[in-house]
This record gives structure tokens, sequence and C-alpha cells, in this order.
């Protein structure tokens, strides 16, 4: 993939095209129930419909129309995960479908099941891939009830306030771990370089996508930190103002494989038995101590959904 290699090195006028592409992304999954035609997006991007279509395809791997659909179809399936008793219809339009046949089409095209075969628990393999994540235990519903009340899972509902953050993006980052930890020193060392002390600023691990639903080759992750609001982009770091929002959270101690639990557990067992649903945001890592500091191999942080009533 065309981002793989995206390093601090790379030429100035090549940084644009990757912020106009980042914009581009986060302004479409921002606004799933509206226009995301390719002439609107373009104009977004900053480029003509002609020649976005061909950038946007050649560091994506995706078409814009494409890149609409999945993303689309992925917030759809997240909402009738989390909420049961969630129509197919009411998910279909809150995401930007305009009829519940055009969403189940797309749906079985892009999973191989219907949407109304899908029991709303059970990984969504893409069909044309078919994978899902490996390396770690895949608990029950039955399992995950039983994690109820134990201290490692104490679901906190915060309120996250609206911030400024600086990121690195990297995309296909199930690829090789080497090239996230990279991206992680390249956004520390840029920041006490422009900002400051590391030790004033909050870090945050932000995953754009599902594993479970799509392709690993077009999951992103985010590094991102807290900055002032005068700070502006300066080559591979783009800027994102994040919104306030409410944020269910379980701190996570130990290794890569808690994290994995505490978010079946939220999304799989909390989310579904609440009066919530997922908000049109991604899944946050918000670190109480730097990776860095402990190794990578053991962390400290809280594993974070933002949420919103139903």
């Amino acid at each position: 993939m065309t981002f793989k290699g995206a390093m601090a090195t790379r030429p100035q006028q090549e940084n644009i095209y990757f912020q106009r592409i980042n914009a581009v992304l986060d302004h479409a999954r921002r606004n799933l129930d509206k226009d995301l035609s390719l002439e609107t997006l373009a104009a977004v991007a900053g480029f003509s419909p002609f020649h976005f279509h061909r950038v946007f395809k050649a560091l994506t791997e995706e078409t814009v129309s494409d890149m609409a659909i999945r993303l689309r179809l992925e917030r759809a399936a997240a909402l009738l995960r989390s909420a049961p008793e969630l129509s197919i219809t009411a998910a279909a339009y809150e995401c930007g479908f305009r009829s519940a046949s055009v969403f189940s089409r797309a749906f079985m095209k892009q999973f191989g099941i219907t949407a109304r075969g899908w029991d709303r628990q059970s990984p969504l393999k893409n069909s044309k891939n078919g994978q899902v994540l490996d390396g770690f235990p895949r608990y029950t519903a039955e399992s995950l009830r039983t994690f109820e009340g134990h201290d490692l899972f104490n679901v906190q509902v915060r309120s996250l306030p609206a911030q400024r953050l600086a990121y690195i993006r990297v995309f296909d980052s199930y690829a090789d771990f080497s090239r996230v930890k990279s991206a992680y020193h390249r956004l520390c060392d840029w920041y006490s370089r422009h900002v400051g002390d590391l030790s004033e600023t909050t870090l945050y691990g932000m995953s754009q996508d599902d594993p479970e639903i799509t392709p690993l080759h077009l999951c992103r992750f985010d590094w991102c930190l807290k900055v002032p609001g005068e700070v502006e982009p300066e080559g591979e770091v783009d800027i994102l103002d994040f919104p306030a929002c409410e944020a269910a959270s379980l701190h996570c101690l130990g290794g890569i494989e808690q994290e994995d639990k505490a978010l079946q557990y939220l999304f799989r067992h909390w989310l579904p038995n609440s009066r919530y649903q997922p908000a049109n945001l991604p899944a946050m890592e918000i670190y109480r101590r730097l990776p860095s500091e402990l190794g990578w191999d053991f962390y400290d942080m809280d594993c974070a959904i933002p949420i919103v009533a139903l």
C-alpha cells in the first residue's frame, strides 16, 4: 500500500496529499448520513473530481464510492451489534443508506451474510479476504457476563472535553507493528521539539476501524497528542479538532490481550445491556503512562468507547 512507507522524510508536496486524504477520511466518517459523492469529497480535498478520484485510489487502494459504502456498513454493523433492539432499517437510514433494500444488498455483498441472518455477535468476515484476528480468545456471551462486577471490568462513563489533537496516521496498521512504534516515536519527538514536555499532554491511540469487520490492510491507527489551540499541521503531523463526548471507559493494566478482553466486554456485553450506543467516533486508548516507559509489553491505559444515549 502506498501509505505503508509514509515517513517524516517524504517530500512536502507528498505530505500535502496525505493531509488532504486524511481530511476526506475524517470528513466521511463524521458525515455518513450526508452526501459523500465524489464531487463533495473532492471539494473537501481541494482537488477536481477527476484528479481526486485517481489520487484517492492510488493512496488508499479504494475508490471513493467503495470507501463510503464500507464506512457506512461498518458503522451500521457497530450499531446493530451494540443495540439488540435497533431495527435494521433504522441502522441503515442512520448511516446514510437511502433504503433498507440498498443496505441489505450492500451488506450481503460485503460480508457474505444477510443482515437479518447475522446474530449481531459473531465477527463479520469481509467476503473478499475472510480474515478474523488470530491470537486472542473469543469470549462467549456467557463468559463475558461473568466478568460483570469484577474490579477489572468496572466501567466508568466519563466526559471528555473538546480538544485539539496532533496526530500521525498509520495505514495498514496490522501489517508491521514496528511501523506503529516508529510513528509513535516520531510524534513524540515532534511534540518535544515544537510544543513542550510530554508530561504536560495526553497520549491517545485511536483505532479508526474494527478489525473484525474491516479488511486488515485497510485498518488505520492514529497516535494523537493533545496540543494547544494555536498549533498547526506540519509535515506528516496533522491536526484534528476532536469534539467533546461521553465515553465508556475501562482501566487496562497488563498486556495487549487485556485490551482485547476489555474491548470485547465493552462492545459485546456492556453496550448491548446499557442505555447507550457507540458514537460515530473511534475507540480510544487513553494512556496513563507512555508505552515506551513500560517497554511495549505492558500497558497502563484506559480503553474508551465514545457513546451517546439510545
